[in-house]
């Protein structure tokens, strides 16, 4: 026969007795807690509300807190601490309603229970006979603030840095206020950490369950704000100042600054992106999952507690703490022991020691039910707090639910790295966008370069943000890296004119945004690197080298991680890399100099890593769908109309000059077929530049600018001059096209 549990003996620490107790204490509390509303009742409520008159709710709440101490195992009820603060605060209550009474009412039982009652009194007239009137209250007044900093959490030297600093326009003081019961506390940068984060949990606290941290639960307040942030633009009051300082204008060599063309530019509003889809997440399947960790790993002789799970967009992270003793190399060689014990989804576990920032070791696994990363979340994000970028980049959500924004100005540049299929591209376009919702065309240029015939970037087209229609010819590459560098060089002449040392400084120095950003963007360089490797790689390292000072940066891609793609020339000069899933651990060292790539997700799941993070971050992506991308590029084409868009004309003679050079275009004697119907437009019109050839004849934009040359050539039209549009210099086509026909006779 199976022998029979013995049961529990029944003492003063069982089970059975704290539950009794606990009840009692509750009944006890909610009696006196709902005494000066009922006080008229009974005797009972009519005594209670004599000797603690309305102070008798907060004692109430102490015993009721008390209670669940007994009654709940939650950790959020076991907090001393806030219990000494509870009756510190009730004690206070008492002391200060009976503070206000005269010495009648003070005689007077009615006057009691609507005061601190017979206790208040008693309190009142111990501290008054001692300290007088003027310190009593003052005395009260510090325990107050003792009491709030203990059932709070927030530091004393908290309160007393919010005493003294006044609150600034938009500043946001953090404190524990919604932590009034938790175990958790709130630091300076809003974010949560366990309370005592050494590396052995005593003894007592091992049967403790695992807090839960919720994905989005820090993002709250954002959902909150239901009116959207505005982005402020230049005026035309402010972007054109009325003189420039003598000092700034002595120079005879100097430019003369482009001035800002869109003054009254509007960003796209953040109704165009589409809504996030949120998961409900099931607690009791994560700590099911802690369990099953901290059996495996007792089984394999490592005792583990995990204490805390973070519930990311896509992954669970484990916080274990360990004794003193074990090696993280045994809990890292158990990467796929784990994976087997979880019946992990895409058997993917990754081992993080430690955690930075704590003493515990990390283990992340697949989320089953995943809540990916929306653009629109992102925006509002980074539209509450826009100032602080240059160039901001939307990355993410980190494995707590985080924003993560980067500022590409001090990155300075970025590398994109995965394999097929893993979210480049949406990484890509999302970083596009988020460029494109928060900064003006004056503000920042694109150069893109898309080998896939533009499949991924002709969308961009038309946009007033490009310098130059999305180039798809790899042979034309080389050339636009070139006219970047030259670029680049004049951009330091005129910083070193002006005696300034970056492109902020200069346009602070100018009063209005005179010298925009340019961003390249390489959509895949193992195609680039293939055509012509070692003149791209020279160019892209000097760029890399010289460009963060003249707002010059590269966002570089590529599908294949491999030396000769990512050589170790360009890896030196671009600190930041975004890591997407790859096969195997050597890919993984070539992005990151570290492996941890070969165990992501996928669909966006990265490391990021730059030279401000030792360690690489696990960030979920953001997901910019197609329809995102297309309603954020058609709100920017409907602010301007053809004529607005201007491209750079330099540019694109540095790309046809380029390749006629080796062979792709036309020689220079031969003069394009349509240089006649070009040449009526121009005269008619009074008007000539490539962009405005290229709207009327409806061509191509490298043929409109070769035509330009030759109209130029011909003299029929001015050099050109800054912004400004070329002049006219002829007023009919016969003398030009008289004057070839007797050059022609003539040489005949």
């Amino acid at each position: 026969m199976p022998r029979r549990k013995k049961k529990e003996p029944i003492t003063i620490k069982s089970s059975e007795i704290k539950i009794l107790v606990g009840i009692a204490l509750f009944l006890l509390g909610l009696t006196i807690g709902l005494s000066p509303f009922i006080h008229q009742q009974s005797a009972l409520f009519d005594t209670i509300t004599l000797q603690l008159g309305y102070s008798a709710i907060s004692w109430g709440i102490l015993l009721i807190y008390i209670s669940f101490f007994l009654l709940t195992k939650s950790k959020r009820f076991k907090s001393v601490r806030q219990v000494g603060g509870l009756l510190l605060f009730s004690a206070c209550l008492s002391t200060l309603l009976s503070f206000w009474q005269t010495a009648d009412q003070l005689n007077s039982s009615d006057a009691l229970r609507g005061a601190g009652g017979e206790l208040g009194k008693m309190f009142h007239l111990a501290l008054n006979s001692t300290f007088g009137n003027l310190l009593e209250i003052i005395i009260v007044l510090v325990f107050l603030v003792i009491a709030f900093s203990l059932i709070t959490g927030t530091t004393l030297e908290q309160i007393l840095e919010f005493v003294e600093t006044p609150i600034k326009d938009g500043e946001k003081k953090k404190f524990s206020f919604s932590n009034l019961f938790g175990g958790f506390k709130i630091d300076s940068d809003g974010e949560r950490n366990i309370d005592g984060t050494q590396m052995n949990i005593p003894n007592s606290d091992m049967d403790k369950e695992p807090e839960i941290r919720m994905y989005g639960e820090d993002n709250k307040k954002d959902e909150e704000i239901d009116q959207e942030p505005q982005i402020k633009t230049p005026s035309q009051d402010d972007v054109f100042p009325e003189s420039i300082p003598d000092s700034q204008t002595s120079t005879k060599d100097l430019a003369e600054p482009q001035r800002p063309r869109f003054t009254n530019w509007i960003f796209p509003n953040i109704d165009v992106l589409q809504e996030g889809e949120v998961q409900k997440q099931d607690e009791k399947l994560y700590r099911a999952k802690a369990t099953v960790i901290e059996t495996t790993l007792k089984n394999f002789g490592i005792p583990a507690k995990v204490v805390e799970i973070a519930v990311g967009p896509t992954v669970l992270r484990f916080s274990l703490a360990i004794t003193v003793g074990i090696k993280v190399s045994r809990i890292k060689n158990l990467s796929n022991d784990l994976a087997l014990a979880l019946a992990s989804q895409s058997s993917c576990v990754r081992v993080e020691a430690p955690i930075p920032g704590t003493s515990f070791v990390g283990v992340e696994i697949p989320n089953p039910t995943p809540n990916y990363v929306y653009t629109r979340d992102m925006i509002k994000k980074l539209r509450q707090e826009a100032e602080k970028y240059e160039l901001p980049l939307i990355l993410g959500k980190d494995i707590t639910g985080k924003t993560t924004i980067r500022d590409l100005n001090k990155i300075p540049h970025l590398l994109v790295a995965g394999a097929t299929g893993t979210g480049k591209s949406v990484a890509i376009n999302s970083l596009i966008t988020g460029l494109l919702m928060t900064k003006t065309p004056d503000e920042v240029k694109f150069i893109m370069i898309d080998p896939k015939m533009g499949v991924e970037m002709a969308a961009y087209n038309g946009i007033p943000h490009l310098l130059n229609p999305v180039i798809t010819d790899m042979e034309l590459v080389v050339n636009a890296l070139q006219w970047t560098i030259d670029e680049m060089m004049r951009r330091y002449r005129q910083l070193k004119q002006m005696h300034v040392k970056k492109l902020t400084e200069y346009n602070k120095a100018l009063g209005y945004t005179a010298m925009p950003y340019i961003v390249v963007v390489i959509d895949e360089m193992a195609d680039l690197m293939l055509t012509s490797g070692v003149d791209v790689e020279a160019k892209i390292q000097r760029l890399a080298q010289m460009g963060r000072a003249v707002g010059v940066h590269l966002i570089l891609a590529t599908q294949r991680p491999t030396v000769n793609v990512i050589t170790g020339l360009i890896k030196a000069n671009v600190p930041g890399r975004m890591a997407f899933a790859v096969a195997t651990a050597m890919d993984s060292r070539v992005i990151l100099d570290d492996t941890g790539a070969e165990t992501l997700l996928g669909n966006g799941d990265m490391l990021f890593k730059d030279q401000s993070t030792p360690k690489s971050i696990r960030i979920q992506g953001t997901y910019t769908s197609t329809e995102d991308s297309e309603n954020v590029i058609n709100a920017v084409k409907d602010q301007v109309t053809e004529e607005d868009i201007e491209y750079s004309e330099d540019l694109a003679q540095a790309i046809e000059k380029g390749s006629s050079a080796t062979g792709v275009g036309k020689g220079t004697s031969e003069r394009d077929p349509d240089f006649p119907i070009a040449l009526e437009i121009v005269i008619n019109n009074q008007k000539a530049s490539s962009s405005f050839l290229q709207r009327k004849m409806k061509i191509g934009y490298n043929k409109a600018a070769r035509i330009i040359d030759e109209l130029y050539d011909a003299g029929a039209i001015g050099p050109q001059d800054g912004s400004k549009p070329r002049q006219v210099l002829v007023s009919s086509a016969s003398q030009i096209l008289k004057t070839d026909d007797n050059s022609d006779g003539f040489d005949e």
